[in-house]
Formats: structure tokens, C-alpha cells, sequence
């Protein structure tokens, strides 16, 4: 699955559906078409939108890797190269690096265009060597949310009232086309006020310890969904060991929940 989404998604950018450092939403859905079609899963185009972020972690790693003193790069084999002290220095401060350690990163080129710097133009570039990173999360976070939703919304919610009923040499009639009504202001005030709750709920998930026994039970309630107990737990293991993720899925309704577990379990085929 990891192959053909690199192969569609390169083959896409050479197409020109990559205009900037994402892709047009239907190259998401013919991968995902691909991947349900060649190994008989279902698979929706937003779980090639969240296994981009995974790549991107992994893109980003291996440029940090090739940016640290000790380090080769070997162009012909697309391998990070570094001699047995290195290596294991390496490994014993940042184990999940070992994949990408005197081994051939496959497929390094499509990789490249897919979430790198490089653009496709006429056939692979074959000049990666741009390091600079994309920004990447593994998950969005709560804490990000609560801290911004209710200041950009509503300061916005506010620009739309003032710039609606205000302005000189503007005709009567105009106003009153333009202006917003009392009925309006009280929507957005009750806006104002269901996000002003939303980020306080929000803020109130950042504090503290995570409660894993908690979460071990939310997790375990989608069993009811299908999912079997295996599954769960290999969720659960990776919340555990990544607490920003763990307080993002207790911030998710089912929905969204069920959403992101999907794409766990896809991202570990």
C-alpha cells in the first residue's frame, strides 16, 4: 500500500495536481480507489490525507539524520550511510532511527517529490538535496485549538459586524443592505459564547496527567463498532506512548474518533 500511494502520488505531481506542498483532493481519492481495488480494503481518500502526515515525519527525519555531523549520503543506493560508533550512538538515543541507517530508503525519489521540496517536471528530478523541512503534525492538537479557535473566530465574527455597519459615503440603502441585524449579532454572540465553551472543555483535557485508565475504557468502548480487541490494543499502546495524540482522541467524538482509529490501522498494514 505504501508503494502505490508513492507511485500514484508521484506519478500526480509529474501531472501537475501537486501546486503546492499538498496534492488536489482527487489524487487522494485515486489512491485510495488504487489501494481498494488492488488489495480489497476499504480505504477513503482522508486516510491517504493522514497517512501524508506520517510520510512527512518520515521525510523529516531522514533530512535531520542527514544533517548531523557523522553522517554520509549514498546518492546511488538512497541510503544514509555512518560508520559502527555513529550507528549505534545514534540507535541508543533515537531507536525508530535504525530503519533508516545504512539501509536503502526505498523508493527514496517518489518519496521526495510526494512530500519534499522537489517538484516533478517532465520526469523525477533527480536533484534532492534540499533539506529544509515541511511543517508536519502527527496530530492536531487540542491544546493548539482551544488557544486559537475562540480569538481568530470571533475576532472575525466581529470584523463581519463592524465592516457591515460602518463605512462613509455609503447610500441608506446600502447600509441596510450591508448592515447586520439584531438577529444576526445574537447568533454570533451565541457563537461567541459556544466557543468560548468549546475551548475552555478543551483546556480543561491539557491539564494534568493523562488518565490512561480512562482512556484505555474509551478505547475499548469501540469494540461495540467492530473493531476487534487486538486492534484496540495496538491503538491504545500507541496513545500511550504519544500524549499529545492520546489527548486529541479524548477531545474526538465517536465520530471523529472512529475516523482516526481507521487511519491508525491503515497506517499499520
Amino acid at each position: 500500500m505504501h508503494e502505490t500511494m508513492l507511485r500514484i502520488l508521484a506519478q500526480e505531481a509529474h501531472k501537475g495536481n501537486k501546486p503546492s506542498s499538498t496534492f488536489k483532493a482527487g489524487s487522494f481519492a485515486l489512491v485510495a480507489k488504487e489501494i481498494t481495488a488492488q488489495f480489497g480494503v476499504e480505504c477513503h481518500p482522508s486516510y491517504v490525507e493522514n497517512r501524508m502526515r506520517t510520510l512527512r515525519t518520515m521525510w523529516s527525519t531522514i533530512q535531520t539524520i542527514r544533517k548531523k555531523s557523522g553522517f554520509g549520503w549514498d546518492d546511488n543506493l538512497k541510503m544514509i550511510t555512518c560508520d559502527p560508533k555513529t550507528y549505534q550512538e545514534e540507535v541508543m538515543a533515537h531507536r525508530k532511527h535504525v530503519e533508516f541507517l545504512n539501509k536503502k530508503i526505498d523508493m527514496y525519489d517518489e518519496l521526495a517529490i510526494v512530500v519534499g521540496k522537489d517538484t516533478a517536471t517532465g520526469g523525477f528530478s533527480k536533484s534532492y538535496v534540499d533539506l529544509e523541512h515541511e511543517p508536519h503534525n502527527v496530530d492536531e492538537s487540542a491544546e493548539y485549538v482551544a488557544d486559537n479557535v475562540e480569538e481568530d473566530v470571533v475576532e472575525k465574527g466581529k470584523n463581519t459586524v463592524e465592516s457591515s455597519t460602518t463605512g462613509s459615503g455609503i447610500s441608506k440603502s446600502q447600509k441596510r443592505k450591508h448592515s447586520v441585524s439584531n438577529a444576526d449579532e445574537s447568533v454570533l454572540t451565541d457563537l461567541s459564547d459556544q466557543l468560548k465553551e468549546i475551548a475552555v472543555a478543551l483546556k480543561e483535557i491539557n491539564r494534568g496527567p493523562v488518565d490512561y485508565t480512562a482512556l484505555y475504557n474509551e478505547v475499548m468502548t469501540m469494540m461495540a463498532d467492530g473493531y476487534s480487541e487486538d486492534m484496540l490494543a495496538t491503538a491504545f499502546d500507541h496513545l500511550c506512548e504519544n500524549e499529545k495524540t492520546a489527548r486529541g482522541f479524548l477531545a474526538k467524538n465517536a465520530r471523529l474518533r472512529k475516523l482516526w482509529l481507521d487511519s491508525f490501522l491503515f497506517t499499520q498494514l
